[in-house]
């Protein structure tokens, strides 16, 4: 059998902070978007449009409790937001190929995404996903139940009456803060966010912070994805390995938020 690619539709760099610099999250994030101003400019670019709009929603993990799911590199994340519930599976390798080859369909109709996660210090994850919206969350007790949503995941072999819980007890509400849009001349737009994990509603205190920017692919006229460019490509690596450089932002105690969640704990 052969193995097809996915061409790659966007690409994300994503750093852990310290949330120490986060107990007042309004002058942490203000602080923070000096940082990566005067870096950004350092690298050739300026921001193009500030943000401060923030988002809530209720994140958690689902897993077998012997966690077969994270076995075999797929996630299941459940977030409840204002207007209803997501449903995402997703399934992550520094492989492409592998990961592209993940059958991530639905029953329901579901987004689609190939993408390339670059972690510190340079490491590509190529993260294959399928995120469902719905009013109305469906049972997600047993593995015959995610399979009757991802049957894909029935290839695994697992035996349908295997429970599913929320993987460690762990539930937060995450706030997820716009911070900027910015380009290098005119190439591709680029977003930048935070985003912060709180056990409950009235903890100051982050209990995980994220610093992460992205930029998708452009497509031609004809609507075919074209390459990315070299400039933005270049000069994206910079500005991360100079945020790398600053170390009293940094949590070097964990590489991802869902490695924090599904294995930390």
């Amino acid at each position: 059998m052969k193995i097809s690619n996915l061409p790659v539709t966007s690409r994300e760099y994503k750093l852990m902070l310290n949330s120490d610099r986060f107990g007042d999250r309004n002058k942490g994030a203000e602080r923070f978007l000096n940082l990566i101003d005067f870096l950004i400019r350092k690298q050739g670019g300026s921001i193009v449009e500030k943000q401060d709009k923030e988002e809530r929603r209720h994140t958690s993990y689902l897993d077998t409790p012997q966690f077969a799911l994270r076995q075999n590199r797929f996630s299941l994340r459940l977030r409840e937001e204002p207007k209803g519930f997501q449903i995402n599976l997703k399934y992550r390798d520094s492989a492409p190929y592998i990961s592209a080859a993940q059958d991530l369909s639905s029953s329901q109709k579901g987004k689609i995404k190939f993408e390339e996660d670059i972690l510190p210090p340079f490491a590509s994850k190529f993260a294959h996903s399928n995120s469902i919206e719905t009013g109305v969350l469906p049972s997600l007790e047993t593995i015959k139940d995610v399979t009757s949503i991802f049957p894909g995941i029935a290839r695994l072999g697992f035996d349908g009456d295997t429970p599913i819980k929320t993987a460690n007890d762990f539930s937060v509400l995450e706030v997820v803060r716009k911070l900027c849009k910015f380009q290098f001349g005119k190439t591709e737009t680029i977003k930048a966010s935070l985003s912060f994990w709180y056990l409950t509603e009235d903890t100051d205190w982050p209990l995980v912070s994220e610093f992460s920017f992205d930029y998708d692919a452009v497509k031609n006229d004809k609507g075919d994805l074209k390459e990315y460019s070299h400039e933005v490509v270049e000069r994206a690596k910079g500005l991360f390995s100079a945020l790398q450089n600053q170390t009293g932002w940094l949590d070097l105690t964990t590489t991802t938020k869902t490695a924090f969640a599904l294995e930390v704990l």
